[in-house]
């Protein structure tokens, strides 16, 4: 997600230097090589000494690791934002930190992304026509929305303002559940020997399952963190699935493919009325 930030604004005309933080030096001397950044440091609190704006690409509950060592070293005024997918636990963490401080957090979340890792993954292109969520508290000033939402624009994204909470309850319906049956079903299908299904599996699996791929220390702290809303889906997914089984039950052909002409007609209208994945 950084990487992909970085190359977008550079190849976009940002002016301004571009500082990054990174534990590992191979991390550190691949971002220099490939004009990820401008320059790299080994401790976060040196990283952001300068900055006016702050992108924490990092786990849920790591970003709440990394404020503690840079809020020290933010200068007066200066903006701390982030990509986590959810927001209103991550905001209470992060409140106490910020009050004795002048610099301000503003919590984003870009609708973009893959299940691929690492800087080699960093696409300029990956924010570009996309949705952005922009989730200023009851005390963030102008000023600093304002900062964030005009990073995400640079990146190419439209920027949509929501209150943390709005943000969490949406996302485990369109993002969060997703993952989470995707994951169930590659948990199921492979249930048993999946050695000797594994040729079986064609791209309804692939396409199906394709999330569950994704990095799991970063998936378990979005489940951490929206847990009620998350629980709330759930449960509207096993009534779901429990009306699929009555109707399977009940050995009817025509409720079945009223089920599936159902189905198909929904998806049709999400992905018609959604407007910013590619067609």
């Amino acid at each position: 997600m950084g990487a992909s930030l970085a190359l977008g604004l550079k190849k976009r005309g940002f002016g301004g230097q571009v500082f990054g933080y990174a534990r590992r030096e191979e991390t550190r001397t691949q971002a220099l090589e490939t004009g990820v950044a401008d320059q790299v440091f080994s401790d976060p609190a040196e990283a952001v000494r300068e900055a006016d704006l702050v992108v924490v690409c990092v786990p849920i509950w790591t970003i709440a690791k990394l404020a503690e060592q840079i809020i020290p070293a933010l200068k007066p005024g200066a903006v701390v934002t982030d990509v986590g997918s959810t927001k209103s636990e991550l905001l209470k963490t992060l409140d106490p930190l910020f009050q004795s401080s002048e610099a301000f957090f503003v919590g984003s979340h870009p609708i973009a992304g893959s299940e691929k890792t690492g800087i080699e993954a960093g696409n300029p292109d990956l924010y570009d026509g996309r949705l952005t969520v922009v989730c200023p508290s009851e005390d963030t000033p102008p000023e600093a929305e304002e900062l964030v939402s005009n990073l995400w624009k640079t990146a190419g994204s439209e920027v949509v303002e929501m209150s943390p909470e709005q943000h969490d309850s949406m996302l485990a319906a369109t993002s969060h559940l997703p993952h989470m049956v995707a994951a169930a079903l590659a948990r199921s299908v492979a249930d048993g020997d999946p050695a000797h299904k594994a040729d079986f599996c064609g791209t309804g699996f692939k396409d199906t399952t394709r999330v569950a791929s994704g990095s799991a220390d970063m998936w378990v702290d979005i489940i951490d963190t929206n847990r009620a809303a998350l629980e709330t889906e759930l449960d509207r997914f096993h009534e779901e699935l429990q009306g699929l089984i009555q109707i399977l039950r009940s050995g009817n052909g025509d409720d079945i493919r009223t089920w599936l002409e159902d189905a198909r007609d929904d998806r049709d209208e999400i992905l018609n009325l959604n407007r910013f994945l590619k067609k």
